[in-house]
């Protein structure tokens, strides 16, 4: 069965660098969770740039970006990977379970299950197909909240990878400002709670900033690299800018770290999932991450585009 859905014949003509080989410029690219945050603006900086481009996503609706191909498939469904990976250069994988709350098939998709399992069938396959380039988007903090199931299943897999004997890329990233949006529909009323005080240092990044970083570093054939944003902000500065957004005063409380863990662990009534997010929502909020600056939008200016998109919608 052919899961693929053509939307264009054309292969782009390649370049060869001074030493003979191949240049990434031309390379055909598997991108799986093309249909997710960083995925579509992952896809959209490499069309830019001039890759082919196959999209993998679980349902071709959900593509909202230009691909050359869109291939349904499952990372939990090994034999819908071979054609996948068929005739690519270079595998990108921004596929993942939700960082959010899910609802009652919460257990398909599980951070150990899709990040580290699903990733490591994508990665077998691509293997199997003698693939020289595997890159994976990835989240920064291992080495601070590896205790995590989240980051724990991200790491697991990236440990995979390294030792895999390809050409490897492990791009790990700070919060995406996208991640941000609940906290901002929540900003309209003008009360927020911060857990801990709100002190804990960030620098998250607009997804097409992340995306630009992203693909420089497989075209640099960097093994690891770690990316923030170009702004360094307390969680709390985040909650005030996410009020003033909405143009009004900011009330910010504070939650105490002991009441939120313990409130934290009655999520695992709502399936293992929403445990494990629940868990790094609470973690992350009183860690400092600081990743390498990168980019130059600004987490305000995309505040401020969110409300009067929001606004024009009605």
């Amino acid at each position: 069965m052919n899961n693929q859905r053509r939307r264009a014949s054309h292969r782009p003509a390649t370049q060869t660098s001074q030493d003979g080989e191949q240049a990434t410029y031309g390379k055909r690219v598997l991108l799986a969770g093309a249909s997710g945050t960083i995925g579509t603006a992952i896809a959209a900086e490499l069309k830019q740039r001039g890759y082919w481009v196959r999209g993998m996503t679980r349902r071709a609706s959900d593509i909202k970006v230009d691909v050359d191909e869109i291939f349904v498939g499952d990372l939990l469904e090994p034999n819908t990977l071979e054609s996948a990976v068929s005739g690519v250069d270079i595998v990108i994988s921004a596929a993942g379970a939700p960082p959010g709350f899910v609802g009652s098939r919460s257990g398909r998709y599980s951070f150990p299950g899709i990040d580290d399992y699903g990733n490591r069938n994508l990665l077998n396959a691509a293997y199997k197909a003698k693939v020289r380039q595997f890159a994976y988007s990835s989240v920064f903090g291992g080495r601070f909240m590896g205790m995590s199931e989240y980051i724990r299943s991200h790491e697991s897999f990236a440990t995979a990878l390294k030792t895999s004997g390809m050409r490897y890329h492990v791009v790990r990233t700070t919060p995406v400002f996208d991640s941000f949006e609940g906290l901002l529909k929540r900003a309209r009323k003008a009360k927020i709670r911060v857990i801990g005080g709100g002190g804990a240092l960030l620098n998250p990044i607009h997804r097409d900033d992340f995306a630009v970083a992203f693909v420089d570093a497989v075209e640099a054939h960097e093994p690891e690299v770690d990316i923030g944003g170009p702004e360094i902000l307390t969680r709390r500065e985040i909650a005030e800018l996410a009020v003033e957004a909405w143009g009004k005063i900011p009330k910010i409380r504070s939650l105490p770290l002991a009441l939120a863990s313990y409130w934290s662990r009655f999520s695992v009534f709502r399936g293992g999932h929403n445990k494990f997010v629940s868990a790094v929502n609470t973690m992350s909020s009183v860690t400092d991450l600081v990743a390498p600056e990168k980019g130059s939008l600004l987490l305000s200016e995309y505040f401020s585009e969110q409300v009067a998109r929001w606004s024009e919608d009605g």
